[in-house]
């Protein structure tokens, strides 16, 4: 049995890799269907390497997988893969899993068993966006997805404490990145309730970036359950990409006593609130009133990295979310 995959291959990356090792562990004989010049010349936007070139490459990096193997010359989207009675499987991205299941359905026209269609993970860069060849040779990124130059990260705050908190955690995911600050930015309120806590955040993410990466927004606002009628204080991060694609995350939540309530209601903001009423001043800008109530068990720092995180959960586990299409 022979199991297929086809691409230009133009910088042979980790994504590239994966597809071949897929189409090995088949067992299968591998044929790989390599784009031609002409192909290339006519259907991608950047001009890539030779085919003698680029098969070379292809055939070196095969030769450590298994010697069963063939690259054919490709000059259509689907060369033979219609017609070909040997082939059994087609390896695929999932970017190209409709043009396999397109394939299919001209193989069963043509009274042809379908091809098992195996879809490849999307392999995601330092900078969590896919990793491309168009990427790669705009020396955005290099063949192993890391940033050749910074990821480019931008929050809208005028809180030192956001910004060290955003910085400790972006560096445990990232090794190349530049975090500038926004200050330029209006909201509707400095103590949000509610669902306007999100939608402050998602304020100050799009108004932090500009011609960035990312932009972030970090807001903490109050919440009523309609349980107890009880307050909870909740830290939102809105995390916006240059995709225009927004993903969120809360901290978890800790009771608020009614008396800052009211002084909230009243207009003022919750640390001021707080200062008001216990006489410690700037609680805010420090481990802020939680660490005042847990007498420092508990830091503000924590739970602005925690939202953080949860913002950017749907980044590291992007194929679940739909967020690891090639843009």
């Amino acid at each position: 049995m022979i199991t297929v995959l086809g691409g230009t291959f133009s910088r042979l990356h980790k994504g590239h890799k994966l597809m071949l090792k897929y189409a090995f562990n088949t067992g299968n004989r591998v044929i790989v269907g390599l784009t031609t010049d002409e192909y290339l010349k006519h259907n991608k936007s950047y001009k890539g390497f030779s085919y003698s070139l680029r098969k070379k490459k292809l055939e070196s990096y095969m030769s450590t997988l298994g010697n069963d193997f063939e690259i054919l010359p490709l000059g259509t989207k689907s060369g033979n893969t219609e017609t070909n009675p040997e082939y059994a499987a087609i390896v695929v991205s999932k970017e190209t899993r409709k043009s396999a299941e397109a394939i299919n359905r001209k193989r069963t026209a043509n009274g042809l068993r379908e091809l098992d269609i195996i879809t490849v993970p999307v392999i995601l860069a330092e900078d969590l966006f896919p990793i491309s060849s168009t990427r790669i040779i705009s020396g955005e990124i290099n063949a192993y997805g890391k940033r050749r130059r910074p990821v480019l990260v931008g929050i809208s705050t005028g809180n030192d404490l956001k910004v060290s908190s955003l910085r400790a955690y972006l560096s445990s995911i990232m090794q190349n990145f530049k975090l500038g600050i926004n200050r330029d930015y209006e909201l509707d309120s400095n103590q949000p309730f509610g669902d306007d806590t999100y939608r402050m955040a998602v304020k100050r993410a799009i108004a932090s970036l500009s011609d960035r990466d990312y932009g972030v927004g970090i807001e903490s606002g109050v919440f009523r359950e309609n349980i107890t009628g009880k307050c909870l204080d909740l830290h939102v991060c809105a995390v916006v990409d240059r995709y225009s694609r927004i993903t969120l995350g809360t901290s978890s939540g800790f009771e608020i006593p009614e008396g800052i309530i009211s002084m909230i209601k009243e207009g003022h903001e919750e640390s001021t609130a707080f200062e008001s009423l216990y006489g410690i001043e700037a609680i805010g800008r420090h481990n802020g009133v939680v660490g005042a109530f847990t007498d420092g068990k508990l830091k503000r720092s924590e739970l602005i990295q925690e939202s953080v995180r949860n913002a950017f959960v749907p980044r590291i586990g992007a194929s679940y979310f739909g967020l690891d299409e090639k843009l």
